[in-house]
């Protein structure tokens, strides 16, 4: 396949092989008018035509894909992967490839990006380094990715305040609104981390639950993990159960459980 463009006048570099001889022969040809293909679409194409040398060369549509400006896509979610169908196929996946498509959830934390069929899935994240976190990718937000040392880079979606779930303490500190249930204190440092967050500080939470204690779904009724251990060997605290001040500590980890309610620096 071959992208040609729309001046009246351009070169294009024929190699001609001669099948007896297995002699090649080189030539330049200009032409006043746009290529036109016939026949079968799997044998309308241009082989052997270089990278483009000049800005008004032809280029085929793999070089138009990862020289410059966005590929739409269309794309879904399996499990933590996007799984993204550019249309025309991306060949090759090199660094500089950028791919634009609307996001098929929200979703935050740990994931990946497979560029088509056949491709690596790369990690997803944000220019920083870190995974996006929640309310950066909602459901139909177009979203826009790049290539580069064997990541996808997000370009686009910038999160400002506090992630979406979540409500502002004061400026440097959110709290979520509503805690996950029933989890064991190694799950919940996994939960706030792949959120972009943390567990809450005895500190931090005590003040977030003091000032938001009004927006607050579900609390004061279980105990939610904190990240304090008291000074107790093996142990870590919880807090919230009858008021925002009450806190004990939990020294058999792998067996007790707690909510979990994250705290986030705003972005």
């Amino acid at each position: 396949m071959c992208r040609w463009p729309s001046a009246p006048f351009r070169s294009l570099g024929l190699i001609l092989w001669a099948a007896a001889g297995q002699l090649a022969a080189v030539g330049q040809v200009s032409l006043t008018g746009p290529i036109q293909f016939t026949g079968p679409d799997s044998t309308r194409t241009i082989v052997g035509l270089a990278w483009p040398a000049r800005a008004d060369a032809a280029v085929t549509v793999e070089a138009a894909l990862v020289s410059g400006g966005f590929t739409w896509t269309s794309a879904q979610l399996s499990v933590d992967t996007i799984e993204l169908s550019p249309d025309p196929a991306v060949l090759t996946v090199r660094d500089g490839l950028l791919l634009r498509f609307a996001a098929p959830s929200e979703r935050d934390g740990r994931l990946f990006v497979r560029p088509g069929p056949g491709h690596a899935a790369l990690p997803l994240l944000r220019p920083d380094g870190l995974r996006p976190v929640r309310g950066q990718l909602t459901a139909g937000r177009i979203i826009e990715v790049m290539k580069a040392d064997g990541r996808f880079v997000l370009l686009n979606a910038p999160e400002r305040g506090c992630p979406a779930g979540s409500l502002a303490a004061h400026e440097r500190l959110c709290m979520d609104v509503t805690p996950v249930p029933s989890t064991l204190f190694h799950d919940a440092v996994r939960i706030c981390g792949e959120r972009g967050g943390k567990l809450c500080a005895w500190d931090e939470y005590i003040a977030a639950c003091t000032l938001l204690q009004s927006q607050l779904n579900g609390l004061f009724v279980d105990w939610e993990w904190i990240d304090e251990s008291s000074n107790h060997t093996h142990g870590a605290d919880q807090a919230g159960r009858f008021t925002c001040a009450s806190q004990r500590n939990q020294g058999v980890l792998d067996e007790r459980l707690g909510g979990v309610r994250c705290c986030y620096r705003p972005h």
